[in-house]
Parts: structure tokens; sequence; C-alpha cells
């Protein structure tokens, strides 16, 4: 059973098993939301875990937190339960979406921005109705229940924590400044082990708090989840609200470390353009849902300190500490690392981290499943992107203008004159360094 076959799928969430009709029409999709037994045959859940992992702060967050875990949700449920065949070009969906909300008059008045900001990131149309009857987060008697709550007297901010040498990276070096940050990690099957891996490995142990979105139903999901940053900013502002509830503070630092030449992404060969980048951290995504949270008033100030370093000059930065090495070593770039629980060292994210540790010259003790790069173009089967980064390297151009036409096809870029050529610099190095390392390993 696949997902729905029409141009525009019809999504609507609710908050209560009641809610849910008995009979779920062919070309409507029902899901629902913090929900953990599916009432109906055909019926969606997403959120079991996290109306508990909000009373663990050990307070009452703002509605305007909890319903911002809403949207992630529903966004979530429709790029999982929709196949991208679906659509018209095989690739974009169209999606009408009917979310309750604890205060839909406060999202209302971002809700054309939040559907573009999606638009981007997804390649999706999304058209949101906002209606009343959303789910609150636990109030003060389920609050009091708890008995173990988060420690959030030791920490002053908030840092996603993937458990891949970015996040790490950031983490260890808020420490080495004197912050305090509780780890944020959205926890997909099979991840938790090496996140808690890199927990352990870092200078100090500090709060930590993750969940899953647990998306569920009986039938077949779509895997390309282009929409996967907003989940895991949803628990990042849910986070941050409570570090700032419980401070008083204004607003609160939610750390977002993504090096620079991936969160723009640009497309290494026009193949690539559309389908193949993602823009989870890309600048322009970020610059709207700033936007979007600072409107409805939430304390959360959402910053990238690496936007415009490569991840070679993240890891070069720490490379003579050996509680730094230890832990960027004990980290997992792959994006195929679910299919072995290994590393398989020629994806595009195993490429820039063996890159970037040969940059920063730092001895890769990485256990790949291909460790010598040169041998992967002989297999048609493994080596597209291999292939897709020297073709890159071999695009590139010394001339600035071309390279800025090039990064633009991944985004928006700001349009002051010194910002976006800080991008095009940092797009620049990355290739760079991918260049340094391809040669170094028999490759040009």
């Amino acid at each position: 059973m696949g997902g729905v076959s029409v141009s525009v799928t019809r999504v609507f969430c609710h908050v209560e098993p009641g809610q849910v009709p008995t009979v779920v029409p062919t070309n409507e999709i029902h899901v629902l939301l913090y929900g953990s037994v599916p009432m109906v045959e055909g019926t969606r859940i997403a959120g079991v875990q996290l109306a508990d992992l909000a009373s663990r702060f050990g307070l009452v967050l703002l509605d305007e937190a909890f319903d911002f875990v809403s949207i992630a949700l529903a966004v979530t449920a429709c790029d999982t339960f929709v196949m991208r065949d679906t659509g018209d070009d095989g690739w974009s969906r169209e999606f009408d979406v009917t979310l309750p909300l604890a205060v839909p008059e406060t999202w209302e008045g971002v809700r054309s921005r939040l559907e573009s900001a999606l638009r981007f990131l997804s390649g999706d149309i999304w058209n949101f109705r906002f209606v009343a009857g959303g789910r609150r987060p636990p109030q003060a008697a389920e609050v009091r229940k708890r008995k173990r709550v988060i420690a959030l007297d030791r920490v002053d901010c908030a840092c996603l924590f993937s458990g891949g040498l970015d996040s790490a990276t950031g983490a260890f070096r808020l420490m080495e400044e004197g912050r305090r940050p509780l780890l944020v990690s959205h926890i997909y099957r099979g991840d938790k082990g090496y996140q808690d891996t890199a927990a352990r490995n870092l200078p100090r142990q500090m709060p930590r708090v993750g969940a899953n979105f647990y998306p569920t139903w009986q039938g077949v999901d779509d895997d390309s989840m282009r929409t996967r940053s907003v989940s895991f900013m949803g628990l990042g502002v849910l986070a941050a609200t409570a570090i700032s509830q419980f401070r008083g503070d204004r607003v609160i630092d939610l750390i977002m470390p993504e090096n620079g030449f991936i969160a723009l992404n640009a497309p290494l060969t026009t193949r690539r353009i559309g389908t193949h980048s993602t823009r989870t951290a890309h600048p322009h995504f970020l610059t709207e849902i700033r936007a979007i949270l600072e409107v409805v008033g939430l304390p959360v100030r959402l910053v990238n300190p690496y936007e415009h370093s490569t991840k070679g000059e993240m890891v070069r930065a720490f490379r003579d500490n050996r509680d730094y090495v230890r832990l960027a070593l004990a980290t997992v770039s792959c994006g195929k690392w679910k299919r072995k629980s290994m590393q398989c060292g020629r994806c595009v994210p195993c490429l820039v981290r063996r890159s970037a540790f040969h940059a920063g010259g730092v001895n890769d003790t990485t256990r790949y499943e291909c460790a010598e790069i040169s041998k992967v173009l002989d297999n048609e089967t493994t080596r597209d992107d291999v292939i897709a980064v020297l073709t890159a390297i071999r695009r590139f151009s010394s001339r600035s203008e071309a390279n800025r036409h090039w990064v633009l096809q991944a985004g928006p870029l700001p349009i002051e004159p010194r910002q976006r050529e800080a991008y095009v610099s940092v797009f620049e190095r990355g290739i760079g360094e991918l260049e340094s390392f391809l040669k170094a390993s028999g490759l040009s």
C-alpha cells in the first residue's frame, strides 16, 4: 500500500483519538498527533514521546513552543506518509494540511512565510489551515508528577546534537568557551548508540534530551525526508524555550552547528539540482525560521556559528587538543550508516568528513567500509558520489562570479555584498579541501 495518488493530498491532524473518523476516505490522510495506537485502520500516528518529554522540563511551557512542535509533527507526517512519486512530476507534492493549534491566531500571522520556507526546504507546495483545539503542553498537575526532571539550572543554551562531527565540534567549542549547553538530539532509529558514544567523549557530561517523532502506520513510507531538520528544530525550540522560562532570560541561543560548505550544499552536478541537494541548514531557510520565531514571540535565537567555516577549518581549530581528536573520531558522518552500522567512506558526507581530517591535519583512524577511495571508480554501483565530487572539482572556476552563480543554484543569499561573498568563499574553500584529499588519495 503506497501513498495517496492524487495531485493534492488532504491531511487532517488530530490530537484526540475520538476525532479520527471511523471510516477514512481514500483521498485523505488522518494523523493522530501525540498518539500511541492507531484507532482506525489507515490512520497514521506521530509524536508518541513528545508530551512526556515536555513534562520532563519541570515547568509549564509556552503554548507557542508546543505549537511549533505540533507544526513539526505535521510536517514530518506529510513528508513520511505521502510518497514522492505521487506528485505530478514524480518529486514535488502538494499538501493541504488542517492542523489544530493551541494559539492558532498567533501562527496565522506567519502562515504564508512558514509555507514558503517549507517549500524551499522540501520542494513541495504547503497549504496550512490552523484551527483551534490544539494540544497544549503538559500542565502544572502533570508536571508535578515528574520525579526526575532535566537539570535546567546546569545549562545556559541549547545545542542540537546529532552525534556527527559538526554537532560534536559545536558542543566542544561551547564548552571550551565556558558555555553550558543542553544537548538536544532527534534520535532516529539506530542513531542512539553513536550519539551516546559521542556524548561520552565530550569534555564534560552535560544534560541531554532527545526523542524520536516515530511517524508510524501500516503502509509504505517515503524515505527522502527533506524536512528532517524541522523535527530537530522543534525539539530544540522546546528546549531553548524551557531554559528561557527557567532562567527568566529574554532570549536563549539555540545552536545549530553545521559547516558552511554543507549548509549551502550547492549542487555538485546539474543532475543534483533539486532532488539530491538538501537545504536543512541553508542560510535562507534559517533566516526564515528566525523571523518566524521572532514574530510569534518565542525567546529563541537560532545560531549557526560555522556558517562561514569549512569542516576542515572546524577540525583544524582543535587539532592539537587530544580530547577533541578523540571526540571527533568517535562521531558518525555517513549518509548510509544504517545499512551496515559502518561509515561507507564514499558518500558525499563521508568524503567531506575525510577531507576535513586531511585539511585539519588529523590522522583519520575511522573505520570505513571503503578505506581506499581510489578503488571506488571501478565499481559502477558505488561510485556515483565520488564521480559527482570529481565533476564539481573539474567544474570549479577561479572566477568568483561563476562560483557565485553556482552557489545561488542552491538558494538565495543575503544581498549585502560582504555577507554574500563570505558564503561564496566558504564554498570555494570546501571544494579545495575535497580536491586536496582526493589528490592525496590518488584521484584528480
